[in-house]
């Protein structure tokens, strides 16, 4: 789905690709994925923190601080 960061807006695809928004104009892509009950983003393990059908918030495993927040969007809002 369709996902907020404070900078930048992202689809998050089920077979494993993150694409930077506005797609049309954007090459960049990430790889995610969960293993053993931690996130991945291009192969750094993450806690995740919450994670409901509107907030999604992880954090490096180790680090400190309040974690990476990402709200929920529409494509239209992305795109």
């Amino acid at each position: 789905g369709y996902w907020q960061s404070p900078r930048h807006a992202y689809l998050i695809a089920a077979d494993g690709v993150v694409y930077m928004c506005p797609r049309s104009i954007c090459t960049t892509t990430n790889r995610w994925d969960v293993k053993g009950g931690l996130f991945y983003w291009d192969s750094e393990p993450c806690d995740i923190l919450k994670l409901t059908g509107k907030t999604f918030v992880y954090r490096e495993v180790g680090a400190g601080g309040e974690g990476y927040k990402l709200t929920r969007i529409t494509k239209e809002q992305a795109e």
